[in-house]
Parts: C-alpha cells; sequence; structure tokens
C-alpha cells in the first residue's frame, strides 16, 4: 500500500465492489462516465476510492423521501440495487442465493437506501444473517444503531409461527398506514423460519397469504431471500410462484 492509501484510507476496486456489492465492471464504468469519484494512483493510474465517496454514491441514488405517492398507496418505486434494478411498491419478489456474499447483496443497498428515504424497514432474519447484514449496512451507514434505537429499522428473528408473523404484519401495516405517510420495506431472509422450526407447507402458506393481502395493498416493497443451501428445490420452486412479482424484472439480478 502506498502512502496515499495509508493517509486517506483508500479502497481498491475489489475492496469498493464488496463494500457496494456490485461488480467491478459497474465500478469501472461509473468512474469512467463520472457518476462515482475515484482518484489513480501508482504508475498503472489504478482506481482508489474514499469511503465517503462511496456512501455519497449510494444516498445520491436513493430514493428522495419528499416523493409524493400517485394514484394507489402500492405506487411509486423504491430503489433496490445500484446497478438500476427499481421496484415498485406494492411488489413481493425473491432472491435466491448460494454464498454469503449473495445474502447481502440485495438486502445491504436495499434497507440503506429505504432508510436513506425516510421509510420504515423490516429486517427478518435469523441471528446468524442479521449479524452479517447489519454489519455490512453499518459500514456505510454508520448511523445505523440509531436507525434501530429509533424504530426505523425493526429487526425480527421471526415469529413462531407462520400465522403469527402474518398478524404481525398485518397489525403493523395498518397501524402505520393509519398513523403517518411513510412508505415500508422488508427483507425477508427465510432461514429465520427453518430456525424457529416452521414446515415448508406453513412457511408457503405465510407466503402466499403475505403475497395475496399484505404485499399489494400497502405501500410496502418486500424483498424475500432464499438460501439454497437451507432449502430444497421444490421448496424454491414453491417459493418462486409465491412471488410472481420476481418475473417482471431480469431474474438474473435475483440470484446470488
Amino acid at each position: 500500500m502506498t502512502k496515499i492509501e495509508q493517509d486517506n484510507e483508500l479502497l481498491n476496486i475489489k475492496q469498493a465492489a464488496h463494500l457496494l456489492n456490485v461488480s467491478e465492471v459497474s465500478l469501472r464504468r461509473w468512474t469512467r462516465s463520472g457518476a462515482l469519484a475515484c482518484l489513480r494512483v501508482g504508475p498503472k493510474q489504478e482506481r482508489r476510492f474514499r469511503r465517503e465517496d462511496l456512501a455519497a454514491f449510494l444516498q445520491k441514488n436513493a430514493t428522495p423521501s419528499t416523493k409524493t405517492r400517485e394514484h394507489s398507496p402500492a405506487s411509486g418505486n423504491a430503489h433496490v440495487d445500484p446497478e438500476g434494478v427499481r421496484i415498485d411498491h406494492g411488489s413481493h419478489v425473491c432472491s435466491l442465493y448460494e454464498n454469503d456474499l449473495g445474502r447481502v447483496k440485495l438486502a445491504v443497498p436495499f434497507l440503506f437506501e429505504g432508510l436513506s428515504a425516510g421509510e420504515l424497514c423490516f429486517l427478518v432474519a435469523s441471528k446468524a444473517a442479521q449479524d452479517m447484514i447489519l454489519a455490512r449496512l453499518e459500514s456505510v451507514l454508520p448511523g445505523l444503531r440509531n436507525e434501530i434505537a429509533q424504530g426505523r429499522l425493526v429487526v425480527l428473528d421471526g415469529a413462531k409461527s407462520g400465522a403469527a408473523m402474518y398478524d404481525y404484519f398485518k397489525n403493523t401495516f395498518v397501524e402505520e398506514t393509519r398513523s403517518s405517510s411513510r412508505r415500508l420495506r422488508v427483507v425477508g431472509d427465510m432461514v429465520w423460519a427453518v430456525e424457529r422450526g416452521l414446515g415448508i407447507d406453513e412457511l408457503i402458506d405465510f407466503e402466499l397469504r403475505y403475497n395475496q393481502f399484505l404485499a399489494h395493498q400497502f405501500p410496502v416493497a418486500s424483498l424475500c431471500q432464499y438460501d439454497a443451501r437451507k432449502f430444497s428445490g421444490v421448496a424454491i420452486l414453491d417459493a418462486l410462484k409465491c412471488h410472481e412479482d420476481t418475473f417482471n424484472y431480469p431474474l438474473g439480478r435475483f440470484l446470488n
């Protein structure tokens, strides 16, 4: 590491891509276009990135909290992925991952941009998944602990039954939309259901009810994540059937 890197704590392109959960190709494209600031160091003029520039880039691409809802409570856009995927509020999508990096790739920017936009966010996950997602989120959002303390990010282990989890969201969504105009955002890392002892049939029943009665009736953008290491192929197929909104987007963005 050169002296300028040490003095300014610069990240190389691999580290920056890992922090933003995007490809190095995307970073090169953004720096060439001027969308993302970088420094050039050494005889090869290699790219180096300041953490504050990366955080500012995410902030700039977040959905503004002042954006007015139109037509219905579920209308509007919620920016999910820095590479360009936008999920409408009132949509319920599913992502699949096969490693720990895949677990955070969509969850972190999804939550970051929701919090930046003033939305009420929920993370339902096992303790291990919580630790992983929150650690990565805090690296780009230093005030994360305050967001949790103030109730703007609600972190849950999941309920002991699918019915209890459904009732929690139904009651919370009704109360929140009655008392405020905030939009909502949910990340469910569905390993929580396995650790809570829910069978696949019970989990899929919860997903179906959530999809039919909550996801499209409230101003909520919902992202459910399935760990391919923990669920069978049949279970994942059933999960995809509960998230038909996923097929409105490039499916490759939801396979990690």
